[in-house]
């Protein structure tokens, strides 16, 4: 299977990124001069208010020429550089934004770590903006390298970003330690995963994690669909089915999907079930197909519901008026022991017969005339067979009927 659409660019990265970079002042800078500060804060408020000009016209004059010691000058070029990038990001110009991070990164062996930490971390998220996955990951392995304890976002960007050069094998454990890490998981994360398992086609763990997606969204109609395909993929069939059956409960299914499902049931030696479904599917249309109407007949045919069955035989011919469907009415009825409405069918059958097919539905008729003790019936119906293909068996009848006599 392809990669999901969670990996589009830009669309599940930015929160994520977020967390290093939240505000330009978080770093643990040198010591600063009242100054510096004044103009470092009025920067980054103009970000804030997003005054762009105005962030343009201060930031690249402290940049090129930031003032105080080394370690100073190196802060501040950093922190501007950071404004100046977000800046650019916010108007979509990451070219601008990758060059003025790359010149504050020269700076490097001055910086106090974390402010070095964040301008690394900032540059993996101006790459994904670019769509180069390649040079992300490069970074991020860079700042992997000084970072103590990754937290849990940083272990599910590396896998996103494994992930979107497509070296999902190795993107999986780096994920799973992510997932570890945190108790709650976000959408996105449990999404990774379904594509992880899906593209190594280990169907079973994608089932598993396309499941924790919808305890989280069970509203989205498409993750319902989406989990019982790869249950079907792992092998997991009769759980493919309940997975269809509640999504059909909550309305998510189309008429297309509900008949599958229900043939699906009929297939998997569950009739009651594939009624139901069919059932649900017929209430929702005025004049239902005749295929639709028989196969719901099929189901309830196969299940052990008799007034179910009466009034969904009793339903089709109805709507159909053929003789195969009366015929079907008449003989289950005879089969239940229900003489007279058997007698009823064979009545509105008899007629469109052809001269042998009358012949035998007339020696059950007449057989269902002597269960309800009609023997008059049963002998004039038994008489006129006398010159049919039925001769012999009539004849016996009429002897059982004069032994009785």
């Amino acid at each position: 299977m392809k990669s999901q659409s969670w990996l589009k660019k830009g669309k599940w990265l930015g929160l994520t990124l977020g967390f290093l970079i939240s505000h330009p002042l978080m770093a643990a800078p040198p010591e600063l001069t009242p100054r510096q500060y004044e103009q470092l804060s009025n920067l980054g408020e103009a970000l804030q208010e997003e005054r762009y000009e105005e962030v343009y016209e201060r930031g690249y004059p402290l940049f090129e020429r930031p003032r105080g010691n080394q370690e100073q000058r190196a802060f501040v070029r950093a922190f501007v550089a950071r404004v100046l990038a977000q800046a650019y990001q916010q108007q979509e110009d990451l070219v601008a934004a990758t060059e003025i991070l790359q010149k504050s990164l020269k700076d490097a062996e001055y910086l106090d770590r974390q402010t070095l930490q964040a301008l690394r971390w900032l540059l993996v998220q101006v790459y994904i903006g670019q769509g180069d996955y390649q040079q992300a990951l490069a970074r991020l392995e860079s700042w992997w390298g000084d970072e103590e304890e990754p937290v849990a976002d940083a272990h599910y960007l590396r896998a996103a970003l494994l992930g979107q050069l497509e070296l999902w094998q190795e993107a999986e454990p780096w994920l799973l330690i992510a997932l570890d890490l945190q108790e709650e998981h976000p959408d996105s994360w449990l999404a990774l995963a379904v594509a992880i398992y899906q593209q190594q086609e280990d169907w079973s763990g994608a089932a598993e994690y396309q499941a924790k997606r919808l305890e989280i969204n069970p509203e989205r109609p498409r993750l319902w669909v989406q989990l019982s395909q790869l249950q079907k993929l792992a092998g997991e069939d009769a759980e493919a089915l309940v997975t269809q059956e509640l999504a059909m409960r909550r309305g998510y299914l189309n008429n297309r999907e509900m008949e599958r499902l229900g043939r699906e049931l009929l297939q998997s030696g569950q009739p009651l079930r594939a009624a139901k479904v069919f059932e649900v599917l017929l209430a929702d249309q005025d004049e239902p197909e005749p295929s639709l109407l028989r196969l719901a007949t099929q189901a309830w045919l196969q299940t052990s519901q008799p007034e179910d069955i009466a009034k969904a035989l009793e339903r089709l011919v109805k709507a159909t008026q053929e003789t195969a469907d009366w015929r079907r009415l008449a003989d289950w009825h005879y089969s239940q022991g229900h003489w007279e409405q058997a007698l009823d069918a064979w009545t509105q059958l008899r007629p469109a017969l052809e001269e042998r097919e009358r012949a035998q539905v007339e020696l059950l008729m007449a057989n269902a005339h002597i269960e309800l003790a009609n023997y008059s019936e049963a002998r004039y119906l038994l008489e006129e067979l006398l010159e049919s293909s039925e001769e012999r068996a009539a004849r016996q009848w009429l002897n059982y009927l004069d032994a009785l006599n």
